[in-house]
């Protein structure tokens, strides 16, 4: 069985990895901020997103880190998660989750899943923010590659948004699980609402054809199912 040349699988975190609402709409609706977080989900420029960071960081003071990871079980993780952690790792593939996310939620979700590697914006004790942006990702990975000893035809990403372009063009290999693939992501795998599972075995199997067939028609039902709906 030949397999593929990747040592390096790249996940972002909300909307990739989990589904539904996110990370900081749930812990926004435990804390009774919901209506607002709604609101500053729609922030598109960094000047927005920084301001809508400062204000969360202030609902966020009376709660201990402990205790703003316990709603993070009512996160939606994507189908197939756990078991594609596992079977990358079983594999001997390292794994990243990247996010511009809060830290400390990507730090438990990396946690919870077994991945090697995570990144995302630092809250610090004092309420200080250490900003992480979508432009950053790329970089980030490549410093992780380094560590490594990779290049970019050894790492593949996964991702959902216009925050993992730079990040989803740089890799070699790349999956988009969003609605709507991005015309500018032409060498992009597309799986809308896709299974992290079956997304993991195509990596894996990329270079065994008959594995990589198989693998290949189950994404494409799974496209086809994500169409109809």
């Amino acid at each position: 069985m030949r397999r593929s040349n990747i040592k390096l699988v790249v996940f972002d975190l909300d909307g990739t990895l989990t589904r539904g609402e996110t990370i900081c709409e749930v812990i926004a609706r435990q804390i009774g901020q919901i209506r607002r977080m709604k609101e500053l989900e729609q922030a598109k420029t960094i000047d927005e997103l920084r301001i809508a960071r400062e204000e969360m960081a202030e609902w966020y003071r009376p709660y201990s880190v402990s205790e703003l990871c316990s709603f993070l079980k009512r996160v939606t993780i994507a189908p197939g998660t756990p078991e594609a952690f596992q079977l990358l790792r079983e594999q001997g593939l390292k794994t990243a989750i990247v996010s511009i996310t809060w830290e400390f939620a990507v730090e438990w979700f990396a946690r919870q899943f077994g991945a090697d590697f995570y990144v995302g914006t630092k809250l610090l004790s004092n309420g200080q923010i250490k900003h992480f942006w979508a432009q950053d990702k790329a970089q980030w990975i490549k410093s992780v590659m380094l560590r490594l000893g990779l290049t970019p035809k050894q790492v593949a990403a996964v991702g959902d948004s216009s925050s993992d372009l730079q990040m989803l063009k740089s890799m070699e290999q790349g999956f988009f699980v969003g609605k709507s693939k991005p015309v500018s992501l032409g060498h992009v795998i597309h799986v809308p609402n896709g299974n992290i599972n079956e997304i993991a075995q195509a990596i894996i199997y990329s270079h065994d054809k008959e594995r990589k067939s198989s693998v290949q028609e189950e994404l494409h039902l799974l496209r086809e199912r994500s169409l109809k709906r």
